[in-house]
């Protein structure tokens, strides 16, 4: 079956079309976007050396990212970031994390690089952060792991 495909010029807008030969054409309400699970946003708990605290994840279709960690009396951490896709329901992330303590001084940075997978309504990703001070020297290698639930 060979496909043929036509471009329509309405009121100065392009539009593609491709179908089937003998088939019905599509229309836009029948078509669906599928769009990476792991768009939208996320809150539950991250794992590392120090502890556990709490963690918002936010992923946009586009491939940013936004993360806010703390807020329990021992600091918080805000960053923005990127991901990917690397499997139906996989994905990695990096981000850079800007810590503070309670009065919002800042303390450092972590450079969070994770790979997660979806699950239903839960997030779950592990990786190796590194943990700067606030003048940018190298602390440690820390390892974390999230879970989190859908929004």
């Amino acid at each position: 079956m060979f496909a043929a495909s036509t471009a329509l010029a309405l009121g100065g807008v392009a539009m593609a079309s491709t179908t089937a030969v003998g088939a019905d054409p599509v229309t836009d309400t029948q078509m669906q976007i599928k769009v990476h699970p792991v768009v939208g946003a996320w809150s539950g708990t991250v794992q590392h050396q120090g502890g556990s605290g709490s963690i918002q994840l936010g992923f946009t279709s586009s491939g940013s990212l936004c993360l806010h960690s703390g807020g329990d009396g021992h600091g918080t951490g805000q960053g923005t970031g990127t991901w990917k896709s690397t499997g139906a329901a996989t994905f990695t992330f990096t981000v850079r994390e800007h810590l503070s303590d309670n009065d919002g001084n800042p303390t450092g940075f972590v450079d969070v690089s994770q790979s997660g997978k979806i699950v239903g309504n839960t997030l779950n990703s592990s990786g190796v952060s590194k943990i700067y001070d606030v003048n940018g020297n190298f602390i440690t290698n820390a390892n974390a792991t999230i879970t989190a639930t859908r929004v």
